[in-house]
């Protein structure tokens, strides 16, 4: 009995190991499906009490989301194969938050979560720089080029610098290694030279975040006017600053952080001119996608958005692919992206689902850990309130927040709920 119970501990880390690399290292979209569905069936078919109230409560937005989209769909006609695709997309972070949950409730050492996420976070700076370093011996050095060829971010990697980095990070979980420093220094190079905007706004987002910055108080108030200033600050720089496109070096990065806001923004664009059109891809899409949910009876594409299914028409071939592309299920607009499939009704049961992950933050724990835990909770939620505008958030199909989601909530009712925990 008791080596059964080694081995199914040994398969539930595995599993959850699995569930977290699988999404940014496999980019097969059909092999991601058959993993989480595989999991969620099993998950299912062991359902038990164990699920709290905090915890259906934070996916009932999402599931409001799903319901209202399938509604939708009724009124408009769309292919089975799309069909099934925006279904996965739409229930994908209820499973993963569900599954995250169940997985890191059965194992049985409970800082498993933070261990994997260190780990995994380390093996994807390894792949990445490897990559980035294969690639320069053969070529002269080109932002993009780079970030085309090795990788545009991690997030795992972002998740394992903050657990690592931060002072309550070491509460939270005391990584002891002696390779700790190497492995430190691996993460942050690789951080580095993925070059990444929204790497770089998610790793200060979650750093204030667990260090409890991201609430309304003095001191919360204080950096983040701190933030934004230094923001500001920095974008009159970059405008004050000709900046080509294209350029090697910092000079590329810089342009990309110069045009961030006109590339979610601004819609007006020449489709003929590509540099143009991927500079305002973000904008484009979701201008269509708001565009063709008002070309509905009634305008009633609005209130519930065309369903599952519902194909944005972006009016050209795109060059997406050889042959170009006219028609599009997903954007990287995760906003645009609800608003299509369930209408304003979607749009303010995600947000819903954001202020309930970000008001976390207030709770009153007196457990240490559980506090932590909390304020990196609210960090989530604003670090998806940032990357929904960009890469979808958590209808991104290689997004796998759900399961920290879901493994932090988890963890939360356990240092909560063990009274020998209290003082931890």
């Amino acid at each position: 009995m008791q080596l059964m119970k080694i081995k199914l501990d040994f398969i539930q880390k595995t599993v959850l190991a699995g569930l977290l690399i699988a999404p940014p290292l496999i980019f097969s979209i059909e092999v991601n499906i058959i993993l989480i569905s595989l999991v969620s069936f099993f998950v299912f078919a062991n359902i038990s009490s164990l699920y709290t109230k905090a915890l259906i409560n934070l996916i009932a937005p999402l599931v409001v989301i799903f319901l209202i989209a399938i509604f939708s769909s009724i009124f408009f006609s769309s292919k089975i194969f799309d069909i099934i695709k925006d279904l996965f997309f739409l229930a994908k972070p209820v499973l993963y938050i569900i599954v995250g949950y169940y997985l890191v409730s059965k194992i049985k050492s409970k800082d498993y979560l933070f261990r994997v996420i260190i780990y995994s976070g380390v093996f994807f700076a390894i792949i990445h720089l490897c990559l980035t370093i294969y690639f320069l011996m053969g070529h002269d050095f080109n932002v993009n080029r780079v970030r085309d060829f090795a990788g545009r971010g991690n997030a795992l990697e972002v998740f394992a610098l903050i657990i690592l980095l931060s002072k309550k990070g070491k509460i939270l979980f005391h990584f002891k290694s002696k390779y700790k420093k190497l492995i430190i220094t691996l993460l942050i190079v690789s951080f580095i030279f993925y070059f990444s905007r929204t790497i770089t706004v998610s790793f200060i987002i979650l750093f204030l975040a667990i260090n409890g910055y991201l609430a309304i108080t003095r001191k919360g108030l204080f950096y983040m006017f701190g933030f934004f200033i230094s923001v500001i600050l920095f974008y009159a720089y970059l405008f004050s600053t000709d900046l080509e496109r294209g350029a090697d070096g910092i000079e590329g990065f810089l342009y990309k952080i110069k045009i961030a806001p006109a590339e979610i923004f601004s819609s007006e664009i020449d489709v003929e001119d590509h540099r143009d059109l991927w500079d305002h891809w973000r904008a484009y899409e979701a201008k269509k996608a708001f565009e063709q949910l008002e070309d509905t009876p009634w305008s009633l594409g609005i209130l519930h958005g065309k369903g599952v299914g519902s194909l944005v028409d972006l009016e050209f071939l795109a060059p997406l692919d050889r042959d170009g592309i006219r028609y599009i299920t997903t954007l990287h607009n995760g906003y645009a992206y609800i608003a299509f499939k369930a209408g304003v009704l979607g749009l303010a049961s995600f947000l819903v689902f954001l202020l309930m992950l970000y008001f976390q933050v207030y709770k009153k724990e007196k457990n240490n850990k559980a506090r932590i835990i909390n304020n990196l909770l609210s960090g989530i939620a604003i670090y998806y309130l940032f990357i929904t505008l960009i890469v979808s958030g958590v209808y991104n199909p290689r997004d796998f927040g759900g399961l920290i989601i879901g493994g932090l909530l988890y963890l939360n009712y356990y240092y909560t709920s063990n009274n020998t925990l209290k003082d931890a």
